[in-house]
């Protein structure tokens, strides 16, 4: 070759090498929030155009309301771009961008084909994504979770589109214009749009109606879960990215130490939030941490149940202490007792399926959850023997029947029908909780003030059947059920989080089921054994403390997944302990809770054996 080509081509090379790095170094002078802003105007542009050829056909305008709004966005995008424009060095390429929103309004107020339109919006669109250097992601980088899009949707969006996106949401008759209707296939189904459609949507809001910009408030991945989720409201299999189908992802199917990190991940961005003072996010955050591991609990507690509770009792001071604004040093000790206990957890979490050792996570699962039910049921049968009352025991049984039914039903509804989050399984835990406390300590009370009579057994004899005719034998009844209903809807959850964890190894799961029922049989025997061998005043006294105990955790139980669900406020009180199976919690709410409840038993107590004895007296 001459050596005045070789020249020319290695002249020519360089050139083009300066021209590819010059317009990224350039592009990187702009801080990410200016590019962030150039992205919302990018997604407003492409939806002006989309309105647009929806709303104009043949110069016409055929749908007034999508040719208005395609005008609303264009002029949006283009004010958006002024207050932006002064940040681009090179004024002219300005003024040129700027030409270009002018053109694009004449084309639009004009009703020019929808195809020009969209020329202009992508010529005007390739300009601003090589000034500013941004890049636009018309699919998710990330694999999608719908669960997580389910949450955010049912926290931030069903009040106004409703829970399955009809635009029937409680607030949304107080919006003019109404809420859209997520559920139309026109504007999520897969024959009509793309997901990217309704990602841009939801970043950029739509401007005069109560739909705003969830930028800022959301994480681009969030927006992401979000999208597809209100996409499967029209879409019988909603057709997720690639980056799902590359990773195969499916429920549960991430492994423990992937989730810890996450976890760990999580607790340090909310430190570091709550370090530069940012109180609020720092609390978000930690609330999503929880639902993170909430993810592995089930596994954590068939394994070990009071690491897992424990763990759980300190997401939630962690989140109260950054709520309260509390000392660093507080917080940061919650978090290094949340890392310490985390290391515990996977280490059991992580350890080889074994016979042996599901045979023994089995025998511990219905043992340790029957145990209580088992106790208050023979109590309550052995009641019934001793009081003469042999024929409502069927009662006692109907009750237990039901709440095994009612146990699986609501454990396959949660799961598969309704598929509910973590936190709307946290409220719904601690209602059914707050509800039984009611009916515990109402014939827990019933009891203990019957339990000092002069003339028992004519009383027995006498009385005991018309009260129970009366209407105690229902309480009684809807006792055994709720023991019953509490325990087992638990137990059903425990024993899918092992068959899952077990995968194809479940040998030793339904032999540790069944030695456990034999083990609980065996305590129910000695129960009723000893029950009827045991003066009746004393039998009154056991029954209602046990029935008050049960009342005593669930109060202190269900206000703690209450507050970790954040219905209830969450005010810390470092000084009291933490004792998972009385129910008991380091925070105001619970121990106000229950120290009403200890008061009320107290009082019963004093007054059975004080003031009525008195007035009999007199």
């Amino acid at each position: 070759m001459h050596p005045i080509h070789l020249f020319k081509y290695i002249f020519l090379f360089g050139i083009l090498a300066l021209s590819l790095v010059a317009e990224p170094s350039f592009a990187e002078s702009f801080d990410q929030t200016t590019r962030d802003k150039v992205k919302k105007i990018v997604m407003m542009l492409n939806i002006a155009a989309k309105e647009f050829q929806e709303g104009v056909s043949d110069g016409m305008v055929v749908i007034e309301p999508e040719y208005k709004e395609s005008k609303i966005f264009l002029e949006q995008a283009a004010e958006r771009y002024s207050r932006t424009s002064g940040e681009i060095e090179n004024q002219e390429k300005a003024t040129r961008i700027n030409r270009h929103f002018s053109e694009l309004s004449i084309m639009i107020e004009k009703k020019v084909d929808s195809q020009k339109v969209w020329k202009k919006v992508n010529h005007l669109n390739s300009q601003l994504i090589t000034i500013f250097g941004i890049k636009i992601n018309k699919v998710p980088v990330t694999p999608i979770s719908l669960t997580n899009g389910k949450k955010i949707f049912e926290i931030n969006c069903a009040k106004c589109h409703g829970l399955n996106g009809n635009g029937d949401g409680p607030e949304a008759k107080n919006h003019n214009p109404s809420p859209a209707v997520l559920s139309n296939p026109k504007l999520t189904g897969d024959k009509n749009t793309v997901a990217y459609d309704n990602f841009e949507v939801i970043n950029v809001g739509i401007a005069n109606t109560a739909m705003k910009s969830w930028t800022g408030i959301l994480s681009e991945a969030q927006i992401w879960d979000v999208t597809y989720y209100l996409r499967t409201f029209s879409n019988t299999n909603v057709q997720l990215p690639p980056a799902n189908l590359e990773m195969g992802e499916k429920s549960g199917s991430e492994k423990p130490d992937q989730i810890v990190n996450k976890i760990r991940n999580l607790l340090a961005k909310s430190l570091n939030k709550f370090k530069s003072g940012e109180n609020e996010e720092a609390a978000d955050i930690a609330f999503d941490t929880y639902l993170t591991y909430e993810k592995i609990e089930p596994s954590i507690i068939t394994r070990d149940k009071p690491l897992g509770l424990k763990l759980e009792s300190a997401f939630g001071r962690y989140r109260g202490a950054i709520k309260e604004a509390a000392p660093l040093d507080n917080v940061e000790k919650i978090q290094s007792e949340i890392y310490l206990d985390l290391s515990k957890a996977l280490e059991l979490v992580k350890n080889e399926v074994s016979f042996s050792g599901l045979f023994i996570q089995s025998f511990s699962i219905i043992v340790r959850e029957g145990f209580e039910t088992i106790l208050i049921i023979a109590a309550l049968i052995s009641f019934l023997r001793k009081s003469k009352n042999d024929a409502h025991v069927k009662n006692i049984h109907i009750g237990v029947i039901v709440g095994i039914l009612a146990s699986f039903l609501t454990a396959y509804a949660v799961h598969e029908v309704l598929q509910l989050n973590m936190a709307s399984q946290e409220l719904l835990e601690g209602w059914i909780m707050l509800v039984s406390v009611v009916i515990l300590f109402s014939v827990s009370y019933w009891l203990v003030s019957n339990i000092d009579n002069k003339k028992w057994q004519q009383y027995i004899n006498k009385k005991m059947h018309g009260a129970l005719s009366q209407g105690n034998t229902f309480a009684l009844s809807a006792v055994a059920f709720i023991s019953v209903y509490r325990e087992g809807f638990e137990t059903v959850l425990f024993y899918k989080a092992l068959f899952l964890y077990a995968g194809e190894t479940t040998g030793g799961i339904l032999p540790g089921f069944l030695t456990g029922c034999v083990m609980l049989a065996g305590i129910f025997y000695l129960v009723n054994y000893l029950g009827m061998r045991i003066p009746i005043k004393w039998f009154f006294g056991f029954t209602s403390v046990l029935l008050y105990y049960m009342a005593f955790t669930f109060l202190g139980r269900g206000i703690h997944e209450l507050q970790m669900g954040e219905q209830f406020s969450m005010t810390a009180a470092e000084f009291l302990p933490n004792i998972s199976w009385l129910g008991m919690y380091p925070t105001w709410e619970t121990f106000i809770g229950q120290a009403i409840l200890l008061a009320a038993f107290i009082f019963a107590v004093f007054y059975t054996f004080i003031i009525k004895v008195k007035k009999v007296v007199k």
